[in-house]
């Protein structure tokens, strides 16, 4: 019988390739949000956290590839 992280593991196996696009992606987008700081927009503060959380959400599953 398989445990549900070895269902896990063989349903979602990211593509560290995939995961560097989403990291260089989301880099530049916040090197250009930071470069023009609105803090008083709603839509500002969305990308801004957006960005933030693929940043550190594709670093955490590189991190998690080169540890396997």
């Amino acid at each position: 019988m398989r445990t549900v992280r070895e269902i896990l593991v063989e349903a979602y196996d990211p593509d560290p390739r995939a995961m560097v696009v989403v990291a260089m992606g989301s880099s530049f987008l916040l090197l250009s949000l930071l470069s023009y700081p609105d803090g008083s927009s709603p839509y500002y503060l969305f990308a801004l956290t957006a960005a933030v959380l693929s940043l550190v959400v594709s670093v955490a599953m590189l991190a998690g590839e080169a540890l396997r």
